[in-house]
């Protein structure tokens, strides 16, 4: 069984999505996986390559981009799987990341070009050169119609693990995991997404 239900949703005729958490014991996992049968719906997409996909658009690849301690945990595998080289975990944020202080809190990005966009974003063909190994923001992101609470949740998640990843950068611990999704909700949140 599911523990996230995802549905078509419709916006002045385009077709977007909507999440609906049927179990109390859904995880950051089951979004994830969740978030990943988005592309089976029949979405509208603002923005598409002359070839009709997601594929070799930047759109999504520039701006401000958030990660979490599981993105950096990830990324570190697929930077050794692109330059064969380990890299430590501080070190990695040292060098590809960029670390903001902005009054008491920190903001840790990907870092970006002198263009604003991400910077394993190739310029050539526009594609992702780490894709299999891509943050969350970046797996998450449609740019199709969805709805609030859908938008909510992934702000919820992605928060969550950003606020794990600065625990990380300011302890060098790595905290205990918030696997749940209702750990990361507000109850009100919580309460639109259980449908109730």
């Amino acid at each position: 069984m599911e523990t996230i239900e995802v549905r078509p949703w419709r916006v002045n005729g385009k077709g977007g999505y909507d999440l609906v958490i049927t179990s109390p014991l859904a995880t950051v996992d089951d979004y994830i996986r969740a978030m990943g049968r988005v592309e089976e719906l029949d979405i509208y997409r603002s923005y598409r390559s002359g070839r009709g996909d997601c594929q070799s658009c930047p759109h999504c690849c520039g701006g401000r981009l958030p990660l979490t301690l599981r993105d950096v945990l990830v990324l570190r595998d697929g930077l050794q799987a692109l330059t064969g080289k380990l890299v430590n975990l501080r070190d990695l944020i040292a060098n590809y990341c960029t670390v903001q202080k902005m009054g008491p809190a920190l903001d840790i990005t990907l870092r970006t070009d002198g263009e604003g966009y991400c910077i394993f974003l190739s310029p050539t063909d526009n594609s992702c050169r780490l894709y299999r190994y891509r943050p969350l923001v970046c797996r998450t992101f449609y740019c199709c119609p969805a709805t609030r609470r859908a938008g909510e949740l992934r702000s919820a998640v992605i928060n969550g693990g950003e606020d794990e990843l600065v625990y990380f950068w300011q302890t060098g611990k790595l905290p205990v995991p918030r696997i749940y999704l209702r750990n990361l909700c507000s109850p009100a949140l919580w309460k639109a997404l259980r449908g109730r």
